[in-house]
């Protein structure tokens, strides 16, 4: 399985990047009911995912714990499915770090507890079981980022609930590949479509990463479909 890591603030084309993937072979799992996506031919396109009859491509959770069942029913079942996409992994986060059980924990030694429990549920969702799912398998995982300022300027990098969440997996580690959303200023001589970009390497500001050789350039347009094409082609030769 290939793990593909997006982040970048809300609005900047992190799913506006899949309007060009194959519908029949890719899957969303969505935190929340977006009943618009935003590309054309979405509604059509995308229907709710059905486990028993084995049709549909879109799964609506921010359960973290549904994940690894999602992950094992799709690479088991749905030998079709290629490319799948959770969207968005900070809101899987904050249905959790919100939810009743895990606030009520907050006294003694289970204020520390939960955060280790939680490190581990994260752990387990797709990394854990990373190797034993399909090569052909895709799995593309957006996240929110965060901004500090440092020596040399602001820093742009992954948003997440803790330290001890950064410490214990520090999570752009499981990823060969991590890009970065970027979107430039409006200017008569861009289009709007083409203001919103892919950073493919870390840019001084967004920590993006990918091998080195695999993206010409350090900007691309956001199409996933672009970015798992050339990624193919450079794996594969």
């Amino acid at each position: 399985m290939r793990l593909i890591g997006v982040a970048g603030h809300s609005g900047t084309g992190k799913t506006t990047g899949f309007r060009n993937m194959p519908p029949a072979e890719t899957v969303m799992v969505l935190p929340n009911n977006k009943t618009q996506l935003p590309f054309p031919g979405a509604k059509k396109n995308y229907t709710k995912y059905d486990k028993e009859k084995n049709t549909g491509n879109l799964i609506v959770s921010n359960n973290l714990r549904a994940i690894p069942k999602i992950l094992k029913d799709i690479n088991d079942n749905r030998p079709e499915v290629k490319y799948i996409l959770i969207d968005d992994f900070t809101h899987f986060f904050n249905a959790e770090t919100r939810s009743d059980a895990f606030r009520a924990r907050k006294g003694g030694g289970e204020a520390f507890a939960r955060w280790d429990d939680f490190a581990a549920l994260v752990y387990k969702t797709v990394f854990e079981q990373a190797d034993i799912y399909r090569e052909d398998l895709n799995v593309i995982v957006h996240f929110h980022v965060q901004e500090s300022e440092g020596f040399d300027g602001p820093r742009i990098f992954l948003k997440t609930p803790g330290r001890l969440l950064d410490n214990q997996i520090d999570l752009p580690s499981y990823f060969t590949y991590m890009l970065y959303t970027k979107v430039l200023a409006p200017s008569k001589d861009v289009k709007q479509e083409d203001r919103y970009k892919y950073v493919t390497n870390d840019d001084g500001t967004r920590e993006a990463k990918t091998p080195y050789g695999c993206f010409k350039d350090l900007e691309i347009p956001n199409d996933m479909k672009l970015v798992i094409d050339t990624i193919d082609k450079y794996e594969n030769g």
